[in-house]
């Protein structure tokens, strides 16, 4: 299991299908019985290389006998539990090159499952996607990078991924269409390293707080910014194309109620520890030919209250504050005579601090 566990995603964790996969690793019938008998093992590692342990999967009574008895189970659990903590332990102390960590955790072990914990928001080595950008075509980018020798070595292993595009701290959360995009870059970067199978673990993960405090690039996501000021606050702004609003509706697109889905686990996370924290929605306009002021109002007020209410839906128990600001304060779509639909795309916005 290798982890990159930076301070822009959440502390790395288990899903349900990492769980499952470590059960079946314990379960494993091809062991030996005694102190020094084949045992089925758990190699945690980080990507920074600063952390590498094993623990042993395989139920074992303290004479080293294997366990077939009424203990079995139980001393499964204990060995699932202590793997549990140890990845949850993780936080990165340097920038991470998950390529090159990944192809270090591997080196001169025979090929069985590899879980690869990670966002996947690489920002050092071969694959910076700040970089590549949102838009190359994955098999070509999996392509280039295999040739030039910066994709380990992963024949015969069966990967999977958990944690793709989950992120934390003043990495601004993903879109549907960057996460599957994400997704096709890793799913090519694994199968081109020669991988016998390339999974993506779908579970949701926990989004608690990072470990790590190591500075970390942001990577920039169409259509959503975050600032976070000096006393921790964050402002995380959400424009239209992300939110999906049309014309004069004030109704979410399915994709942004994903996105806000996400979003308020994060906010939830990001609160946990300060139950009086106020989360504020703010939804702004554009001014186009023939609307009114108090129209716009009414709609930039609408608009974030569809916001506010998609945070609760997802979870967000703190208070939440919204409120409409018409038009976007300083701008307008009109300055030339003429709509420019460019600045009022920037105009219609919903700004969320917590």
């Amino acid at each position: 299991m290798v982890a990159t566990a930076t301070a822009h995603e959440p502390r790395p964790s288990l899903t349900p299908r990492s769980a499952e996969l470590l059960d079946t690793v314990a379960q494993s019938r091809n062991i030996t019985d005694g102190r020094n008998g084949k045992s089925s093992v758990a190699v945690i590692a980080s990507a920074d290389g600063a952390v590498h342990e094993t623990i042993v999967l395989t139920p074992r009574r303290a004479n080293g006998a294997i366990e077939h008895g009424l203990q079995r189970d139980a001393l499964i659990e204990l060995n699932l539990t202590r793997v549990a903590s140890a990845v949850s332990a993780i936080g990165a102390r340097k920038p991470v090159d998950l390529l090159e960590g990944t192809g270090n955790a591997v080196r001169g072990r025979t090929a069985g499952n590899l879980v690869i914990i990670t966002s996947g928001l690489s920002t050092t080595g071969g694959f910076d996607l700040r970089q590549v950008g949102w838009n190359a075509d994955p098999a070509v980018t999996a392509e280039q990078l295999r040739s030039r020798g910066l994709l380990p070595d992963l024949t015969g292993w069966r990967v999977l991924f958990t944690g793709i595009g989950e992120t934390a701290g003043a990495q601004p959360p993903l879109t549907i269409p960057s996460r599957e995009r994400l997704t096709a870059y890793w799913t090519a970067l694994c199968q081109a390293a020669g991988a016998a199978s390339c999974e993506i673990d779908e579970s949701r993960v926990d989004h608690a707080p990072p470990n790590s405090d190591a500075p970390v690039p942001v990577v920039p996501v169409p259509g959503i910014t975050s600032v976070t000021g000096p006393d921790g606050t964050e402002r995380t702004t959400l424009l239209n194309d992300v939110l999906g609003f049309a014309g004069d509706s004030a109704e979410l697109s399915p994709s942004a109620r994903e996105l806000m889905r996400q979003y308020a686990a994060r906010v939830t996370a990001k609160l946990a520890s300060r139950p009086d924290a106020v989360v504020t929605v703010r939804g702004y306009t554009a001014d186009p030919p023939g609307s009114t002021e108090a129209g716009r109002q009414e709609l930039s007020s609408r608009r974030a209250q569809v916001v506010a209410d998609a945070l609760r839906d997802g979870g967000v128990r703190h208070r939440i504050e919204h409120s409409g600001g018409g038009s976007a304060p300083g701008m307008t779509a009109t300055a030339t005579g003429t709509f420019d639909e460019t600045i009022a795309g920037q105009m219609r916005r919903v700004e969320i601090t917590c």
